[in-house]
């Protein structure tokens, strides 16, 4: 008679064991993959990168240049930007304020760009931006009265030879 009513007693230390075991052992996966997160750098301020137009999805359409190396943008530390417009080059301010974003105005060099240019409309979303925010690696930037969304990837470091 104590054999069987000790044996649900057993059973339930057992359980018990082994609930606790298990869940040190998600504990121990949950640090791992902790570990394995802060191993990959989390971008949180577009400063110190050189940015790629992959293009504008509006309302009503979606804006993406033939060579999105040839629309840069590029945010340094003393809230100056910096940007390639297709033939054309600018620069002006910028400031941020958590997400919050204002850039420009932008001075740029007048250069006729070729015909299907998008630098007018570069420039233009470029000044209407504010909001931005990070996905991984790539950043968009909300424009004006939800008119659209920009999105940029960072362009490869040079290599050094």
């Amino acid at each position: 008679m104590k054999n069987q009513v000790a044996t649900p007693y057993r059973i339930a230390l057992v359980v018990a064991v082994l609930a606790v075991l298990l869940s040190c052992e998600k504990e121990d996966g949950a640090e791992t993959s902790v570990e394995s997160m802060s191993l990959q750098t989390e971008i949180t301020s577009p400063v110190g990168f050189v940015w790629k137009w992959e293009g504008t999805q509006t309302p009503v359409e979606r804006i993406v240049p033939a060579d999105p190396t040839q629309y840069t943008l590029e945010f340094l530390p003393d809230t100056t930007v910096v940007a390639q417009i297709d033939c054309n080059s600018g620069h002006g301010k910028y400031v941020m304020d958590g997400p919050s974003i204002a850039i420009g105005p932008l001075a740029t060099t007048r250069m006729a760009c070729p015909p299907g240019s998008l630098d007018a409309k570069f420039l233009q979303h470029l000044e209407a931006a504010r909001h931005l925010f990070f996905r991984g690696d790539t950043l968009f930037m909300d424009l004006f009265a939800d008119s659209g969304t920009m999105k940029f990837s960072q362009m490869p470091e040079p290599s050094q030879q």
